[in-house]
């Protein structure tokens, strides 16, 4: 009876721990979760004010590229019929020049781009790798944290295993002197009275 009763109470120590534990985690991680659904709105937001200037920046482009297309074509236009009025050759000769021109802007326009690219492409390696160093790192120390947690709590629940043992034990050797005490009480008086009898019938 006396383990039975020590291993209900050492349950019952487990489950409150547990219990406490629950909430506790319960109450971080809604606590996480409000920070979280702040951090959406947030992002939300900046995603709307970033989005609405890229459309304005687009329709702003966009008007300019058309007011010089619309230029270009007229130049154009200009230009074919000025060269109809040159010889042929001379015409073949500048559109030559031209085309290299053109050709050199277009490979200067790509490595432009290129370079660009590559630029970007480093930053987001960069981050990703800083990244994942935090994460690997954040791990660890979470793991650590976990092991710690647990053996605090085998701690604690050890600890309040053996202070309530050490209690029940003491209680039941008080029960134990206590009854004996009461025994005690009722024993002597019984005791003296067959005391004086015999006393009283070895006189006589």
């Amino acid at each position: 009876a006396v383990v039975s009763t020590q291993s209900t109470g050492a349950e019952i120590e487990k489950l409150q721990l547990d219990l406490d534990s629950t909430k506790d985690e319960t109450a971080d991680l809604t606590q996480k979760n409000k920070c979280l659904e702040a951090k959406i709105a947030e992002l939300k937001e900046e995603h709307a004010a970033k989005k609405k200037k890229q459309e304005e920046d687009y329709d702003n482009q966009r008007r300019a590229k058309q007011k010089l297309q619309f230029q270009e074509a007229k130049l154009c236009t200009k230009k074919v019929n000025i060269e109809k009025t040159l010889e042929p050759v001379e015409v073949h000769k500048l559109q030559i020049e031209e085309l290299k021109k053109e050709v050199e802007f277009n490979k200067n326009e790509r490595e432009e781009v290129k370079k660009i690219y590559q630029t970007e492409m480093n930053k987001l390696d960069n981050a990703k790798a800083k990244l994942a160093f935090q994460k690997k790192t954040w791990e660890k120390k979470l793991q650590a944290a976990r092991e710690e947690h647990l053996k605090l709590n085998a701690n604690c629940i050890n600890i309040r295993e053996s202070s309530r043992k050490q209690l029940f034990d003491k209680e039941l050797l008080l029960n134990r002197l206590v009854l004996d005490t009461k025994r005690c009480t009722k024993s002597i008086p019984e005791l003296e009275a067959s005391m004086a009898v015999l006393e009283k019938m070895v006189k006589e």
